[in-house]
């Protein structure tokens, strides 16, 4: 295929790979630290609940990878589906206001388990964390709403994105098998909200999914299998078929000043408990 124009999938790619550790503001690392640290809670508060329980019957394969609360490890995309469904469980998770997403729930457990399985440091951990984080928080800018309204969970599409980036730059993926992996994730990203009629766990288990199909992606794309890199603007892509309804897409939300406006730092938190000096904030 003769390339005519860079795609969006590609624009985005080529600014994680560029991109250095210390060009993250502090503001943006304080921020994700504490989604990390809120993300390790909530794993542990959920360890003991029916539908981490029913999943750890079901995705028994041994690995490197921890299930946090829980004496077992267990490889890459179980670890992840497992982690993912724990954060949010119980539905206390970060949240990004505007479609809303939940953000640690997909990239925490998504990067945690990458990075265990390559054994990897704590710089390419942010890094993977930021860029992923960053993805799903523009994606959900582009047609606020769009894809709820539509019958499909947002944190369950938008998140498989950012992992798939998070999880590619912990590789060291190319830009091009970057932009593949984002197109072969957009075949993956599932979740519809028909959990609604029921109450059922499915809502749960969407950013654990998420999670576990960007570390398959990433993989797939870095051993040479292709995907579309009009994922997101595409006839077919992500909004088309996820968010087709009255609200105009605006595709500049995902690469518009890369580097310079930072949407995860507007993360939010259901409950936030801070300790100084002996003094509780709420």
């Amino acid at each position: 295929m003769n390339k005519i124009e860079t795609s969006l999938a590609e624009t985005f790619s080529e600014w994680v790979h560029n991109l250095n550790i210390n060009d993250i503001p502090q503001e943006v690392v304080n921020k994700l630290q504490l989604v990390v640290m809120d993300s390790f809670g909530l794993m542990v508060s959920a360890k003991n609940q029916q539908y981490i329980k029913s999943l750890m019957n079901a995705l028994k394969e041994n690995g490197d990878c921890t299930l946090v609360g829980h004496n077992k490890k267990v490889n890459p995309f179980n670890a992840s589906i497992i982690n993912g469904t724990a954060i949010h469980g119980e539905d206390f998770d970060d949240t990004f206001e505007g479609t809303p997403v939940h953000v640690g729930s997909v990239m925490v457990p998504a990067i945690l388990s990458s990075a265990q399985a390559i054994n990897l440091d704590g710089q390419k951990f942010l890094k993977g964390l930021v860029v992923g984080s960053e993805l799903i928080c523009r994606l959900a800018l582009v047609a606020p709403t769009a894809v709820h309204r539509q019958g499909f969970h947002p944190t369950a599409i938008f998140g498989a994105f950012g992992s798939s980036i998070g999880v590619s730059s912990l590789l060291g993926n190319t830009i091009d098998e970057m932009s593949s992996g984002l197109g072969i994730v957009g075949s993956m990203a599932s979740g519809i909200i028909e959990y609604l009629a029921e109450g059922t766990s499915t809502k749960r288990l969407h950013p654990g999914w998420a999670a576990g199909c960007g570390w398959q992606s990433a993989n797939f794309a870095k051993s040479g299998f292709l995907g579309p890199r009009t994922v997101f603007e595409g006839q077919h892509g992500v909004f088309n078929s996820f968010a087709k309804n009255n609200i105009e897409p605006d595709f500049s939300h995902i690469i518009s000043d890369l580097g310079n406006r930072w949407e995860s730092k507007k993360l939010g938190f259901k409950a936030l408990r801070l300790w100084n000096n002996g003094t509780t904030f709420y």
